[in-house]
């Protein structure tokens, strides 16, 4: 017998207290389950008090979710100090999750008039300030495009119910369009970055990155059910967010061709399904041209890849190897003349915006003079100074529109008419391709030069 044997230490904890540390600290499920019964006692008493006519349904329930708030943050603050960061980032989880006003809060404060607006911003001025204090309970930097992002979101969710249920269908879904527009912008073309105060090793910056993945998806899905709600009680048109998706999809499109085929399908879609809404349509497509041409999409490039110990569902003594990648993002390789052009349609597109504004379907507006002749100004300054020539097509296309409009020229309506057009235009295309053939010729050379 080996009489040099180590004694078992006093404090080795027992097997039954290495498994209650496992599932009541490590992997608790009694956080998510403390959420879940919250939403759904606060969901069961909001249905039978507005059933008895209780106001407290309206005011009440919104500061118990409120109250529960404070106290996941409270212990995401606790949780953190004691360095118990696993169950500190599910309760900060949790938080993101009530942020969005889960108890529709906002929307029915819509119904209560007056102390509706002042509930409503409560609620926004809570919500910052609840947004501040999660970031200290988890010791994180918030950068101010990240808050500003936010905010956005959360003011439309407490302002939006107010101004839908006072306007009519086109206004409604115009303001819901803008705003959605307007918000993803913000926040794909802003700094979203969160910053940890304390020094994090490479997995922790994979969990806070992870984390914060989830936090604005959840925001995300979250915003679209408030719009899916507002759709069901105020005139929202949900047809209407096709073309907003399109505008917004092309800001990460990488070649030319197809920010071009988005921007113009989601003209085209708009004119022919909700063409009220063509003029705001084009004043989104001339924003997001212009902030195509100014900031090209970025692609993630990996950097550096390696290994590391990870605490990811194992006990501390026994840490498996984790694939670590570091990774960053890169420009797009994108043609300098594509900026031009996207910078040029963009103007024809705030043209259009303006040209169609109350415009309903039908025939087209009439021109504006004024508009026409500072369109046209505008772009021969481009011409000929920049050189940018892209913009003369889309000009001689809204002259000649004109032309036909006023009775300039008439348009065709016998077959004769109809031949002697297309024998014309036949006739100006080849033209026009003999004469950019010449132009371009030097740029056909070079490249066949050995």
């Amino acid at each position: 017998m080996n009489s040099h044997a180590r004694p078992p230490s006093r404090n080795a904890p027992s097997p039954l207290q290495r498994l209650l540390h496992r599932w009541l600290v490590e992997y608790n499920p009694l956080y998510l389950l403390s959420a879940t019964l919250v939403l759904g006692g606060m969901i069961l008493c909001s249905r039978g008090l507005a059933h008895d006519g209780s106001s407290f349904a309206h005011l009440g329930i919104p500061a118990i979710a409120e109250l529960y708030s404070g106290l996941l943050i409270g212990g995401a603050a606790l949780l953190t100090r004691l360095g118990q960061r696993r169950p500190a980032v599910m309760l900060a989880l949790i938080t993101a999750l009530y942020q969005c006003d889960l108890t529709l809060h906002t929307e029915a404060c819509a119904l209560l008039g007056g102390a509706g607006v002042v509930a409503a911003l409560v609620w926004l001025v809570v919500f910052v300030g609840k947004l501040y204090a999660l970031a200290w309970a988890v010791r994180l930097d918030l950068t101010r495009s990240a808050v500003a992002t936010v905010t956005l979101g959360a003011a439309g969710l407490a302002i939006l119910p107010h101004a839908l249920a006072a306007l009519d269908e086109r206004g409604a879904t115009a303001l819901v369009m803008g705003w959605l527009f307007a918000l993803v912008t913000l926040g794909r073309e802003t700094s979203r970055s969160v910053v940890s105060r304390v020094p994090l090793d490479a997995w922790g910056v994979t969990v806070l990155r992870r984390s914060l993945r989830a936090v604005w998806l959840l925001w995300s899905l979250l915003i679209v059910l408030h719009v899916g709600f507002w759709s069901l009680h105020a005139p929202v048109r949900l047809v209407a967010f096709v073309p907003v998706a399109l505008l917004l999809a092309a800001g990460r499109m990488r070649t030319e061709a197809r920010v071009w085929g988005a921007v113009l399908g989601a003209l085209a879609f708009v004119g022919l399904q909700v063409p009220e809404l063509f003029s705001l349509t084009a004043l989104l497509a001339a924003a997001a041209l212009g902030v195509r041409a100014l900031r090209a999409p970025r692609v993630t490039v990996v950097l550096e890849a390696g290994r590391t110990d990870s605490p990811y569902r194992v006990a501390e003594d026994a840490r498996p190897h984790a694939d670590v990648t570091t990774t960053a993002t890169a420009p797009v390789a994108w043609d300098p003349g594509a900026t031009s052009r996207l910078l040029t349609g963009s103007l024809f597109a705030v043209y259009l915006a303006v040209w169609t504004f109350g415009w309903t379907g039908g025939a087209w507006p009439a021109h504006l003079l004024a508009l026409d002749l500072a369109l046209t100004a505008a772009v021969v300054v481009i011409a000929v100074k920049p050189r940018i020539r892209s913009g003369l097509a889309p000009l001689v296309v809204s002259y000649a529109h004109f032309a036909v409009q006023t009775g300039l020229v008439a348009a065709p309506h016998s077959i004769v008419q109809w031949g002697a057009s297309a024998v014309g235009v036949g006739f100006a295309l080849l033209v026009a391709s003999l004469v950019a053939s010449y132009c371009l010729r030097d740029f056909g050379n070079s490249r066949a030069a050995p």
